[in-house]
């Protein structure tokens, strides 16, 4: 039997691979040529494959803390990154890049407000009132 997770993340690959195939269809019946490129397979790879499954889990699930999803979910983007920019143009090199810097930072920014909090708690840090 499959645990809740891993139904979770089968289901949003499922969905990832029918949203490509919904891309390519459309890029073809249309005639755009590159809808379904480089840039829209990271987006939705990214962001309907692995950041959409692990925050619904990160806020449903208890059986790991939810930094440890956010966690995944940046070291996750940052290696399809690497993958998907191999065969971008530049500009989606830029996006792809772009978006995974801004993750980067994003969750930098996070790890840093919980040590300051957690370093609060413990004394450790002077707070305002101190002066």
């Amino acid at each position: 039997m499959l645990s809740r997770e891993n139904r979770v993340l089968m289901g949003a690959m499922v969905l990832v691979v029918i949203a490509f195939l919904l891309l390519e269809w459309l890029s073809a019946s249309v005639g755009l040529e590159g809808l379904a490129g480089p840039l829209a397979g990271f987006l939705l790879v990214v962001g309907l494959g692995v950041a959409a499954p692990q925050l619904y889990l990160a806020k449903t699930d208890s059986s790991r803390a939810p930094t440890t999803r956010l966690r995944i979910v940046v070291f996750l983007t940052v290696v399809f990154a690497f993958v998907f920019v191999l065969g971008a143009s530049p500009f989606e090199q830029l996006v792809i890049l772009g978006v995974t810097g801004l993750l980067v930072v994003g969750w930098f920014g996070y790890e840093l407000k919980l040590a300051i909090e957690a370093a609060r708690e413990r004394g450790d840090f002077p707070t305002l009132e101190d002066e």
